[in-house]
């Protein structure tokens, strides 16, 4: 990719927002001898955290475009959860952390610029436990702390444009997998000319992701383990290993790792129920051959019989699902992931009103959850005339789900339902430019500003809103467009 810059940059013609954006990295850097970093910051100056949030944003944007983020918000609430749990003891007021799951067997983790951290669905499969999942988390954040991305940057110097330009001439180019990869690859696509610079970058990582866990409450021999797990890989998970050659060194790491647990005074393994239920999630929705896959599932405890009835909702088979969570919903009347799956088996057999009697009493019990109103809703647009009472109840949850362009699209139509155009709109523009596609955003927001159901302050409102999005997400190309609607 790297040895063809004529075609990176004509690729990047379509995409030039972006690549402006990379200019403007590359112009803070170029002034920070005459601009001095902030204190306590020393690459303030090459990369500011402004400009890391809009790589994090567009970057994320694109992964939704292509389908490639697992929106499952039972997955969604989880890892979120164990990222905040690990990036807590750090007290970084700066940034917000964005925790995903990405569709894909390939075994890698990547951090983009702006606290966001994605974890491939075959990351977490390979792990054999909660601590082990958490210790590629805390070195994800750990990088994103030390600010690393900036600091290869600075390394880099004038050799820095291309090597970004070689990142995001991949993830911009029009193809799924070349984007996901080049996201993925991270500090790897430049290892071959900062190898010094990533080795340290890796040992700098494993220090405070280490005291990450610490912190925690994880046994820290977790990460130790989890080396050992990939370096000991073979056959198809080997050749799926990207983690091997994004993150090298094993055996050094390894090594400084356990040097380190002399000192540790070891601690029980901090792993819950939730992270079995939630690789059984990851795990099916990966599997092809499902009758194969239903003979090797035990009918042991609840997590086996959870995992069997997955795979039987995928196969279509409703009624073998619900009878064998029958008993777990009787005795396990607040689990969550059973009560999902026999959601949808009710679902799938037509017994719409069940359903939602079933969500409705589990709210009663779980009034704070975030998932059941959303499952609700879901149930209301595509069976029934949504509700405001619907609307109410998920509203609450607006700042969770902001990311999850579902959720927009689920209240883009529940809004039409009562006729209140001007908040289907919003939730409609939202969702597009969650996708990637502010384009079609505006578009939207212009046609609905003239409409006649649409009173003046509403259409003033999303004329703003319009202003919004072109300056947050067009803001390079107005120089060449000479508009002036941002400040």
């Amino acid at each position: 990719m790297l040895n063809n810059p004529r075609s990176m940059l004509l690729n990047f013609g379509k995409y030039s927002t972006f690549f402006l954006l990379l200019m403007i990295s590359q112009s803070e850097f170029l002034a920070a001898e005459q601009n001095p970093p902030e204190l306590g910051d020393p690459y303030s100056s090459v990369l500011s955290l402004k400009n890391e949030e809009r790589i994090g944003i567009s970057s994320y944007q694109r992964l939704q475009k292509f389908n490639a983020i697992e929106n499952n918000p039972l997955v969604s609430s989880y890892i979120n959860y164990l990222g905040n749990l690990l990036s807590r003891s750090l007290l970084d007021n700066d940034r917000k952390y964005t925790f995903f799951v990405v569709n894909s067997n390939q075994i890698n983790a990547f951090a983009i610029p702006g606290g966001f951290i994605g974890l491939n669905s075959g990351l977490v499969l390979l792990t054999e436990n909660e601590g082990q999942l958490a210790s590629v988390v805390a070195h994800e954040i750990s990088h994103i702390k030390l600010r690393h991305t900036a600091e290869m940057i600075a390394n880099s110097r004038r050799n820095a444009v291309p090597i970004w330009i070689g990142i995001f001439a991949g993830m911009f180019s029009g193809n799924p997998q070349a984007s996901i990869a080049a996201l993925q690859a991270g500090f790897g696509i430049s290892a071959q000319q900062n190898i010094n610079l990533i080795r340290s970058n890796e040992l700098e990582a494993d220090t405070l992701g280490f005291k990450i866990l610490d912190n925690a409450n994880f046994d820290p021999i977790a990460m130790s383990e989890l080396f050992q797990l990939m370096q000991s890989a073979k056959g198809d998970v080997q050749k799926n290993l990207a983690y091997l050659s994004t993150h090298p060194m094993f055996e050094e790491r390894i090594s400084n790792t356990k040097n380190r647990l002399k000192n540790s005074q070891g601690k029980l393994l901090n792993s819950t129920d939730d992270y079995f239920f939630i690789k059984n999630i990851l795990e099916v929705s990966l599997i092809i051959d499902i009758n194969d896959a239903i003979t090797k599932v035990g009918n042991i405890d609840a997590i086996s019989r959870h995992k069997l009835a997955l795979l039987y909702q995928k196969k279509s088979d409703y009624k073998k699902s619900l009878k064998i969570l029958q008993e777990d919903r009787k005795r396990l009347t607040d689990n969550i992931y059973t009560a999902i799956v026999y959601i949808d088996g009710l679902i799938g057999l037509g017994r719409i009103d069940e359903a939602i009697s079933t969500i409705n009493s589990l709210i009663n019990i779980k009034p704070l959850n975030k998932i059941l109103p959303l499952k609700l809703a879901e149930i209301y647009v595509d069976h029934k005339k949504g509700t405001l009472s619907v609307i109410e109840n998920l509203e609450q949850h607006a700042d969770f789900y902001k990311l999850n362009p579902n959720y927009h699209r689920i209240m883009s139509k529940l809004y039409l339902d009562v006729n209140k155009t001007y908040e289907s709109s919003t939730h409609l523009a939202d969702y597009y430019v969650l996708l990637d596609n502010s384009r079609l955003a505006i578009d939207v927001l212009e046609n609905s500003s003239k409409s006649r159901q649409i009173s003046s302050s509403d259409s003033e409102k999303l004329i703003d809103k319009k202003i919004e999005i072109l300056c947050k997400h067009n803001r390079p190309l107005e120089p060449i467009f000479g508009e002036k609607t941002c400040n």
